[in-house]
């Protein structure tokens, strides 16, 4: 009896040592070096009010992404209900830029859609307006 105690005792702090130790930590996958969305606003920081959103959309060399439709989304996170939407307009040279009208000071997530067959990018910033 103590000796099938013991085996069972030993067995199982064997187990417990081979699910704990054996594998490594994972190696992280570097993100690919896809294309990029930039967000700057002008006045620079935000402020409530007119706020010009401009976006820069490159490909993965730095060359600017032009025509394509660009969307832009505003929720402020600290009131529900707040939210605006539209499309921002080529200016050329993959930058776009659309005039929100943010009525209110917080903070605000914008979310920005690029489309331009193949692409379909999703990117978001965070702005603190004053």
């Amino acid at each position: 009896m103590r000796l099938t105690l013991l085996t069972l005792s030993l067995l199982a702090g064997l187990t417990i040592l081979t699910a704990c130790g054996g594998a490594m930590a994972p190696t992280p996958t570097p993100v690919s070096n896809g294309p990029k969305i930039s967000l700057t606003t002008n006045p620079d920081p935000p402020k409530s009010g007119d706020v010009e959103l401009v976006v820069m959309v490159n490909d993965p060399n730095g060359e600017p992404i032009p025509d394509a439709d660009v969307f832009i989304f505003a929720d402020h996170t600290e009131m529900k209900g707040m939210s605006m939407n539209g499309r921002a307009t080529a200016q050329g040279g993959g930058r776009y830029t659309t005039t929100a009208s943010f009525a209110h000071s917080g903070k605000w997530k914008v979310t920005v859609q690029v489309k331009k067959a193949p692409l379909g990018l999703v990117e978001e910033f965070h702005l603190e307006l004053q």
